[in-house]
C-alpha cells in the first residue's frame, strides 16, 4: 500500500491464488516494529494511503512491499467485542473478491468477513476453510492512488 512511485512502477499485480500480502495484527505496534527490524532487518515506513489509520508497510529486502503491521484497537470491533489475539494475515490474489467468497462458501468454507473495500487499495474477504484456518481473499484496484498491496 505504499504510494511510492518508483516501487509500483512495472508491477502489474499479482495474479489469481498467489500470496500477495501479509499483515501482522498486534497489540503493540511500537515493540513489533523494533523486533522485526532487531530479528530479520525488515523496514517499516508508514503509509500514506490509510488516511489516518496508523499503518507500517514494511520490506524484507525485495523490490516492493511485502506487507503491514497495525495495532489492534478496539474501534475496530463491534462493540463489547473482545480484540483478536495478535496474530498474522495471509492474503491470496483473487480476480473477484465477491465471486471467489461465494464460491469458498459453497464449497465449505465460512466467510467471516464480507466483500469490503480497502481505501486507495482494493477489495478483500476474510475467509476460514472448511478445518479453521483463516486468509483474506485480495483483488487490487487498478485506479488506486495511493496502493500496492502485493
Amino acid at each position: 500500500m505504499s504510494d511510492e512511485p518508483q516501487e509500483a512502477a512495472g508491477f502489474a499485480g499479482p495474479s489469481h491464488g498467489e500470496f500477495c500480502w501479509t499483515e501482522i495484527a498486534s497489540n503493540d505496534a511500537a515493540k513489533c516494529i523494533e523486533f522485526y527490524q532487531n530479528v530479520f532487518g525488515w523496514t517499516f515506513n508508514v503509509s500514506q494511503a490509510t488516511d489516518g489509520f496508523a499503518y507500517h508497510e514494511y520490506s524484507t529486502g525485495g523490490g516492493y512491499p511485502a506487507g503491514g503491521l497495525y495495532q489492534i484497537t478496539p474501534e475496530m470491533m463491534p462493540e463489547g467485542a473482545p480484540l483478536p489475539p495478535p496474530h498474522f494475515m495471509t492474503y491470496v490474489a483473487v480476480d473477484s473478491v465477491d465471486e471467489s467468497a461465494a464460491l469458498a462458501a459453497e464449497l465449505g468454507g465460512t466467510v467471516v468477513k464480507e466483500p469490503d473495500n480497502i481505501p486507495n487499495t482494493g477489495r478483500f474477504a476474510i475467509i476460514q476453510d472448511p478445518t479453521g484456518a483463516m486468509f483474506s481473499l485480495f483483488t487490487m484496484d487498478p485506479t488506486a492512488t495511493g496502493g500496492s498491496h502485493g
